[in-house]
């Protein structure tokens, strides 16, 4: 058999052993940290995984089926400032073989947690922690034929909070469809599959599972692309609603409820991330970007307040051989995320 067929086999049976490695249902999830952005463009098109080729790293991150030829030599940093002091990054290297038939991204996402105080019941301090996150990955695809990609990312985790630790085994996978005559990309994707190697305490916790659907569309006659994603494919039912931030107050105190109708329609927007891109200049040297993610709208804004929720938005652009961006995306009144990345092509320096 083929190194080629081995390949592709070996692809489509990760796809389809996501059923087996998702892990109990219920309970609490750990390892969260795989769910932030891992750059720039993915954090201002709404923190979702997209649905058509670029060169951008971050995207190949969350899915890698979107790794290609043209991301050969790309090494790309991204950096993103949280509230407090928290601090996440992300940095990857890609590369390609086989004539671009097969491409490979190795990298490291990761999660520093800063200082934190270390307290009784009481509330008496004995001093500070520290806890981080870190994810290292490999990550491969492979070109069925002109129009559809495999992808798949097997992923090392460790997790340090003071004095507990966990290590676990991850894995994403995702297939693409590309129509360049049409101007659109589809993907399916399933992140985050995996277990526990070691557990914290006694008590084993899943990974952040997720199935999520991008589709991607390019205008013909404006350099505007419009993405469209859907989230939670595994759980349809992601609303909650909190009594106490009940806002529809009647006189006599009582209260008035959504009909069923209603929560029906808020639930199913709560599985909807948009975005659009604005790509100005012959190669694409400086973008705009802005998204809605209507599920972290729902979930942090608050009852008598107006906010920004949900909104992010964010630049990028090239300046000789570098590519430099910036997102801001908007969770609560307290404060939102601030992010930078920058990359370039080693193969624009010397030869690889």
């Amino acid at each position: 058999m083929e190194k080629r067929q081995l390949a592709h086999y070996a692809m489509i049976i990760c796809l389809l052993a996501h059923g087996a490695l998702v892990g109990q249902t219920g309970g609490r999830q750990s390892f969260q940290f795989l769910n932030v952005a891992p750059g720039c463009r993915v954090s201002a098109l709404g923190g979702m995984p997209l649905g058509i080729f670029a060169k951008d790293a971050g995207s190949a991150f969350l899915n890698p089926a979107l790794l290609n030829a043209d991301m050969k030599g790309l090494l790309h940093f991204s950096s993103l400032s949280y509230i407090a002091d928290i601090q996440l990054g992300h940095v990857s290297y890609s590369h390609s073989l086989d004539s671009g038939a097969l491409n490979l991204q190795a990298g490291v996402h990761y999660a520093k947690y800063g200082d934190i105080p270390r307290t009784d019941e009481y509330g008496n301090t004995f001093g500070n922690f520290k806890a981080n996150e870190t994810d290292f990955y490999i990550a491969a695809s492979r070109k069925l034929n002109e129009r559809i990609s495999l992808g798949v990312s097997l992923n090392f985790l460790f997790s340090n909070l003071d004095q507990y630790t966990s290590q676990a085994i991850g894995i994403n996978s995702g297939i693409n469809y590309h129509n360049p005559e049409k101007r659109f990309g589809l993907s399916l994707v399933f992140r985050n599959a995996g277990f526990q190697l070691s557990k914290y305490t006694q008590t084993k916790e899943s990974l952040p599972f997720q199935a999520q659907l991008s589709f991607a569309k390019k205008l013909k006659h404006l350099p505007l692309t419009y993405h469209i994603g859907i989230q939670h494919l595994q759980n349809w039912n992601v609303r909650y609603d909190d009594p106490n931030l009940n806002d529809d107050g009647l006189l006599f105190g009582e209260t008035s409820e959504d009909s069923k109708f209603d929560q029906e329609l808020s639930n199913f927007f709560r599985h909807f991330v948009f975005g659009v891109e604005l790509n100005i200049g012959q190669k694409e040297n400086f973008s705009l970007r802005l998204g809605y993610n209507h599920l972290r709208n729902r979930e942090l804004s608050l009852a008598d307040y107006r906010s920004f929720a949900g909104l992010s938005v964010g630049f990028g652009l090239k300046i000789y051989k570098f590519k430099f961006e910036y997102s801001y995306a908007s969770y609560h009144l307290a404060g939102g995320s601030n992010q930078i990345s920058i990359s370039t092509n080693l193969s624009s320096f010397f030869q690889i």
